[in-house]
């Protein structure tokens, strides 16, 4: 029987990334930018009744998922299975340059899918978040952009799309940031490639 705290889905995202980026990154990222992290574990216990698997993550922790109401394939995990948490990293999908007067915003829209009925249980979550912020700085060679949103707090995060101008962006400036980032939870037995 499964006897630990019962952290939500969401909980679980952060717990592993927290656990195991370090170990998922060859290098360390600079502060404030997400990059892209997968950490695996090994299904270790489940408790089919409660919804609960216990995983045993990429540094020998321990971290217990409890599925709700979404994890209508909780039956179909097996001890020995891999979990795996995917975390895209965080990019900039649009940027729009502002009236200095405007004020520091942000919105945020989650769209989730779930694996199909009768397979193993998986979720995708899609997190797309627009950003009224203050430019702090643009670094061109590098194509990232850092920006105080309204929490007050530094972000920086790539800008991939080569159509969107750097150069008419300047530091300082109240400009409109749509940022998506993408985190994946699949379960897969052992021997599936």
């Amino acid at each position: 029987m499964i006897q630990r705290p019962i952290p939500t889905l969401a909980m679980l995202a952060s717990l592993l990334l927290a656990a195991g980026a370090a170990h998922a990154q060859k290098t360390p990222a600079p502060v404030g930018i997400a990059e892209e992290a997968v950490i695996s574990g090994k299904v270790v216990d489940i408790d089919a009744n409660s919804k609960a698997v216990l995983v045993q993550g990429p540094k020998g922790n321990i971290v217990e998922i409890v599925g709700g109401d979404e994890a209508k394939n909780i039956g179909n995990v097996r001890k020995g299975d891999i979990v795996t948490l995917t975390r895209a990293a965080a990019v900039v999908a649009a940027l729009e340059p502002l009236d200095s007067k405007d004020t520091a915003l942000m919105e945020q829209v989650e769209r989730t899918s779930r694996a199909p009925e009768g397979g193993k249980p998986g979720v995708m979550r899609e997190i797309t978040t627009t950003i009224t912020a203050q430019i702090t700085k643009i670094d061109t060679a590098n194509r990232t952009v850092t920006f105080r949103g309204p929490r007050e707090t530094l972000r920086t995060v790539k800008v991939r799309d080569p159509n969107i101008d750097l150069t008419k962006i300047k530091q300082g400036q109240m400009a409109k940031i749509v940022v998506r980032e993408v985190v994946a939870i699949t379960v897969k037995s052992p021997n599936a490639g």
